[in-house]
């Protein structure tokens, strides 16, 4: 029974996935180096109102109908798409802003905003209120861009 359960499981986490891990591993914080002298990846990418893919909207519908069969005569009302906030390493920033006092900067979460939300909104509320932080809040603390520390990239 209880590996009939998991068929199911890892079934319906694909007909959810609309891709898998793809992006994430072409994405730039996969590459360790860029040209100085061009514009990063991240500024190539730079785009706040990014238009929908009706491809990718038509695949993730296609998934979503394998799941739930009453999807798939639904009519798509609107569509939306954004853009996934980084930075260099792909560790979110949750620390003050030396320069601008009582600011909290909460950013760069990578996708993984929904999954960590939660513990970050509890870190940022510790150092909002001066109390004893849920984690060590060095690994996320801005200042690592500036410090000439080197800076680990994590790896996939």
């Amino acid at each position: 029974m209880s590996s009939q359960i998991g068929r199911m499981f890892a079934r319906r986490w694909r007909n959810l996935s609309p891709g898998g891990l793809q992006g994430a591993l072409a994405g730039h914080e996969s590459m360790f180096r860029w040209r100085l002298d061009r514009p990063t990846p991240m500024e190539a990418m730079r785009i706040l109102d990014p238009t929908p893919d009706p491809k990718t909207i038509r695949l993730t519908r296609k998934r979503a109908a394998g799941l739930i069969p009453a999807l798939g005569t639904a009519p798509v009302v609107a569509s939306w798409a954004g853009f996934v906030d980084s930075t260099p390493d792909g560790v979110p920033v949750i620390s003050e802003v030396p320069s601008i006092p009582g600011l909290i900067l909460a950013a760069g979460f990578s996708g993984h905003g929904f999954g960590i939300g939660p513990g970050a909104a509890h870190l940022v509320a510790d150092v909002a209120t001066g109390q004893a932080p849920i984690v060590d809040p060095r690994p996320y603390r801005l200042a690592r861009f500036t410090s000439g520390e080197a800076i680990e990239v994590s790896e996939f």
